[in-house]
């Protein structure tokens, strides 16, 4: 996401997902790779304390899902496999209101 995009709102490709989407709160061993960060796995609680969020932040964050994958912890990070690029043909955005 750009800084431009506010945070509310995700573009990803449309091709990388796969439907159902699911909204959820976040689980234990949950994973996904933070756009930016090459691809590289982390786990979502890992997330949550470098971003220094309090319990109740944690608590009151939403994910975006599809096929087991988190393609969104809404509102903080999206997740590199699901990023637009130049093959991109269609783009999906989601927005929160």
């Amino acid at each position: 996401m750009g800084a431009d995009v506010p945070k509310n709102t995700v573009f990803i490709d449309y091709e990388k997902i796969k439907f159902p989407l699911f909204v959820r709160r976040w689980r234990e061993g949950d994973s996904f790779c933070p756009l930016g960060m090459n691809g590289l796995r982390k786990k979502v609680s890992k997330f949550f304390k470098d971003e220094k969020m309090s319990l109740s932040d944690k608590e009151n964050t939403w994910l975006l899902a599809t096929d087991n994958e988190i393609i969104w912890i809404m509102g903080r990070r999206a997740d590199d496999r699901f990023k637009i690029t130049t093959q991109t043909t269609q783009i999906l955005k989601i927005e929160v209101k």
